[in-house]
């Protein structure tokens, strides 16, 4: 089984990357997680372990070739001589990755596919449109033959470096599209049992309120006499039977009252007249 061995994502901004040097040739065996090459970019060095155990098999890009990031630079076999396995549900071919299409893009929208699964695409041929914060691009396809899988449909977001197609051989099949589970069969509703009444508490009633006399009096009350007053110092059932057997007097109303003419308004004196007091002339003149 073959793996290929791809440039990662080195950081936010890292678009691509420069093999400086290859620390396994052609033909060398390797072990999983082994340094397998070195990567120059703008921000680090680095070295790029290799995916799984097995032999070098090919070496995609020289020494001191620049490539974008996502793009294969070796291909490792372990052995057994069989193709890479398809994952479940996929094909087996040539992956469609996102591209870098900035410093800072990371992630980019698929917004219109221009091709469908089983039609023929050339090389450098447009495949997909893309849309991402800063610009909207048109994705070419890296190889010729068979659209057999898109992977991430219209109007999803996918990261830098994600598989968004596959495309194999010319004249291939199609991945065939899982079949649709069967819907499992709708539990019978189970069946409740009646709950039995529940007891009803008897309402709490108010509490009797007991009646009291009012021993205050208006002017318009009668007037108190000792039958009134004793009833009003007893007590409620003495007062009751008191008013049942007698009933106080009333007064007769008094003769009407003459009404008063008004009062004529205060009488002011005059104003005091004012005098003007003058300085007599004196009527002898002096002598010169």
């Amino acid at each position: 089984m073959s793996v290929s061995v791809t440039l990662p994502a080195l950081g936010e901004s890292v678009t691509e990357g420069t093999v400086t040097r290859w620390l396994k040739a052609e033909g060398e065996r390797v072990e999983a997680d082994e340094p397998l090459l070195e990567v120059s970019t703008d921000k680090v060095d680095t070295e790029i372990p290799a995916p799984a155990a097995g032999i070098l098999a090919a070496i995609k890009v020289a020494e001191d070739e620049t490539v974008e990031v996502g793009a294969e630079l070796a291909v490792i076999d372990d052995g057994t001589g069989a193709p890479a396995a398809a994952p479940a549900g996929g094909a087996a071919g040539t992956d469609v990755v996102l591209p870098a299409l900035g410093e800072s893009v990371t992630e980019g929208t698929v917004t219109r596919w221009l091709k469908e699964v089983g039609e023929e695409v050339t090389e450098d041929e447009p495949l997909l449109e893309v849309s991402t914060d800063k610009v909207d691009t048109e994705i070419p396809a890296p190889v010729s033959g068979t659209l057999l899988e898109i992977v991430v449909a219209e109007d999803e977001t996918a990261e830098v470096g994600a598989k968004l197609a596959v495309i194999g051989a010319a004249g291939a099949a199609p991945a065939a599209a899982p079949a649709p589970a069967a819907p499992a069969p709708a539990a019978a509703p189970a069946l409740r049992r009646p709950s039995p009444p529940r007891p009803r508490s008897p309402r709490p009633r108010p509490p009797a309120t007991t009646a009291r006399t009012s021993r205050r009096w208006s002017a318009s009350s009668p007037p108190r006499t000792a039958s009134t007053w004793a009833r009003s110092r007893a007590p409620a059932s003495v007062a009751a039977s008191a008013s049942r057997t007698s009933s106080p007097p009333r007064r007769p109303p008094g003769p009407p009252q003459p009404l008063r003419p008004p009062s004529p308004p205060p009488l002011r004196p005059p104003p005091r007249r004012r005098r003007s007091w003058r300085r007599p002339r004196c009527a002898v003149r002096r002598s010169r």
